[in-house]
């Protein structure tokens, strides 16, 4: 599903006895159509469209309305972007009804929709790995690994996919923004070197990751209001205090916001995590977050004391076996 930082205005036109032609350079991109009041996502390649707009009444209330509706008939490129435009919209509205009308349901419903919910978002990965092996020749197969896939798989996972992927979708503008993205996803991966950065402390005072070379370092991506960070806590706090002599360091890197500064340190004094701080206050605009490709938390990369990455998001048990490896 389009986001609204992706509806930046491509071209306008005038339809005239029922054809239209966009004069501007053609690059190849996801698209949003609006006309008379309502959109259609589309692809916008080197293949024509056929698009129909009419307006089709309908009952509500007991009332007839005419509403607008736009039908884009295309070829394989079009099929597959509809296909995850609307699983997309499937898992956003399942998961708004949860959030929506939590206050009027009961626990049996609650549960009932949150099992819905994740079998939507299952359903949802599922399509998107589908399409990213089975139409390497699609636009939309490089869309799906750039918008969604490279969010929550490893570089490992996704180079033999992408490997796949044909010169001609890889040469297009969607294609070069996944290449980067895959460049960026190499750099953070299991076996390179951690990106160095510096990040402000809550005194006031800065700390590099550099300078913890020599130690077993986890850089742990949370937040204060982030529940499952919080659950985790007590289990990076057990293996700090068991390791922490051995040579093991934590270093948080929040991504609460300015306005939440008392709340991040009230959660650091209230769950008792004792080890090193720091945070931009910047939420999700963190410049650390956006090295490290963080779109989710609790984020976690284990390095070795020469800052190389040995293991992303270790927790509980393994975290322990991990750590207990590193420092003996």
């Amino acid at each position: 599903m389009l986001t609204a930082e992706d509806k930046t205005p491509i071209d306008s036109t005038v339809v005239a006895d029922g054809k239209f032609q966009l004069a501007g350079p053609l690059t190849v991109q996801m698209a949003m159509l609006r006309m008379g009041g309502t959109s259609e996502a589309l692809m916008l390649h080197e293949n024509p469209v056929s698009v129909n707009f009419q307006r089709v009444k309908t009952q509500r209330r007991g009332k007839e309305f005419e509403v607008p509706e736009i039908t884009i008939v295309g070829d394989k490129e079009h099929d597959l972007l509809k296909d995850i435009n609307d699983m997309q919209m499937f898992e956003v509205m399942t998961m708004m009804a949860i959030a929506l009308g939590k206050d009027e349901q009961t626990e049996t419903m609650r549960d009932s929709l949150t099992q819905m919910y994740l079998g939507i978002k299952e359903r949802n990965k599922m399509l998107q790995d589908s399409i990213a092996r089975n139409c390497p020749d699609n636009y939309v197969a490089a869309f799906v690994m750039n918008q969604f896939m490279t969010k929550n798989q490893s570089y490992a996972e996704l180079k033999p996919i992408y490997d796949c992927l044909s010169d001609r979708v890889k040469a297009s503008a969607i294609g070069r923004q996944l290449t980067e993205t895959m460049k960026k996803l190499s750099s953070i991966g299991v076996g390179s070197i951690a990106p160095d950065f510096t990040i402000p402390t809550a005194d006031g005072k800065e700390i590099a990751l550099s300078s913890l070379r020599g130690k077993v370092v986890l850089i742990d991506f949370w937040a204060s209001w982030c529940g499952p960070c919080l659950r985790e806590a007590p289990n990076v706090r057990k293996v700090y205090q068991k390791y922490h002599d051995k040579g093991f360091e934590v270093l948080g890197v929040s991504l609460d916001e300015r306005t939440k500064r008392d709340a991040w340190l009230q959660a650091i004094d209230k769950h008792q995590l004792t080890w090193l701080h720091g945070s931009s206050l910047e939420g999700w605009a963190c410049p650390v977050a956006k090295l490290y490709n963080v779109t989710a938390i609790p984020a976690m990369f284990l390095l070795d004391r020469d800052g190389r990455i040995v293991a992303t998001n270790a927790r509980g048990e393994i975290l322990e076996e991990e750590v207990a490896k590193l420092c003996e």
